[in-house]
């Protein structure tokens, strides 16, 4: 049986699981758009099927991975009618490398239907990026060449005691999102930039794989971090807001991969726009980040209207009892027509 929607059905499970899913088919569910009317039209009902999963289904696996001698972030992802790839990296004395692309119709790129088997793969011109799932979205293997200036290899593994999830909650106007986050990866490999070798020794990596019946109108901030706490802990953060309306939600922290959810969420910019610093609180977190990069992506089309920001930084606070001195992060910031 499918994880999410089953046959005959039109609403997916609204659940929370400590595990990724293998098949989370959000796809197969129903909801109200412009030509949902046909799914009741003999004969017409392939017309609303594929409309809607090719042009209101959202998917993307979205990685990164941090040491001592550089940030790295990159996307795969799908939205209908544009695919989006994108791989940068940070230096810690600021120097930064980036790629992005994004490509009409989702040209050259292919989202697997899970994180847990399968590839993830883009191409375009001058940018390509692999991300194999394995062991049931326990382990990453990724490669990344972005023209002569950007190369990546990065293999990602965690504990078999650690703490995945993923969960499936309502959205407003009827729709849902689903997605399998961890954050506390070791990850091993080497990134290369401007032809200078970079290994990422002591590496760590976080994932957020989703899919979703996203609104026309999709808003939020997001944050994601991972690196070693001043008490010797691998510490892990996630956290969204707006938070979706469920008893549940992706808001947590990992200890040395164990999962701690998280409350009362709010994510602050201290000045007018968001690539000035952030605060981070919750109940067990008091977290603040200073910027030493922003990147911002847009796209202004018919039908499409895209404004993703990311705001890299070193993490200074407490988190769940432990001590981060500036672990490097990302915070986002999304706005969005699609």
């Amino acid at each position: 049986m499918p994880d999410l929607v089953e046959p005959g059905d039109s609403t997916p499970r609204v659940a929370v699981w400590d595990h990724p899913l293998t098949d989370p088919n959000l796809e197969d569910a129903r909801f109200d758009h412009v030509l949902s009317g046909l799914a009741r039209v003999p004969g017409l009902r392939g017309i609303e099927r594929r409309y809607r999963k090719r042009f209101r289904h959202k998917s993307w696996q979205y990685m990164t991975a941090v040491s001592d001698d550089c940030f790295i972030a990159f996307v795969v992802g799908l939205a209908g009618f544009a695919g989006n790839g994108f791989v940068y990296v940070v230096e810690p004395d600021g120097r930064c490398h980036d790629k992005f692309a994004i490509t009409p119709l989702g040209v050259g790129a292919h989202v697997a239907t899970s994180s847990t088997a399968g590839k993830h793969r883009f191409n375009s011109r001058g940018l390509s990026i692999s991300i194999a799932n394995l062991d049931g979205g326990r382990r990453f293997e990724v490669s990344i060449a972005a023209g002569r200036t950007i190369r990546a290899e990065l293999a990602y593994t965690c504990k078999p005691t650690d703490e995945h999830f993923s969960l499936c909650v309502p959205l407003p106007e009827g729709r849902w999102n689903y997605t399998h986050k961890f954050g506390a990866f070791a990850v091993t490999g080497h990134v290369e930039v401007g032809g200078r070798r970079l290994a990422m020794h002591g590496g760590f990596g976080t994932v957020d794989f989703s899919k979703m019946y996203a609104l026309r109108h999709a808003v939020w901030r997001w944050v994601t971090l991972c690196g070693r706490s001043r008490q010797g802990a691998v510490v892990g953060l996630n956290l969204v807001d707006p938070t979706p309306p469920a008893s549940f939600s992706e808001n947590c922290a990992w200890i040395d991969g164990k999962r701690v959810l998280l409350e009362r969420v709010s994510l602050s910019v201290d000045g007018p726009d968001v690539s000035a610093g952030w605060r981070l609180r919750a109940n067990d977190v008091d977290v603040a980040m200073q910027p030493i990069a922003h990147y911002e992506q847009k796209l202004d089309v018919p039908l499409v209207k895209h404004r993703l920001r990311h705001i890299v930084g070193p993490f200074v606070g407490r988190v769940a009892g432990h001590d981060l001195d500036g672990v490097i992060g990302i915070a986002e910031d999304n706005d969005t027509w699609w």
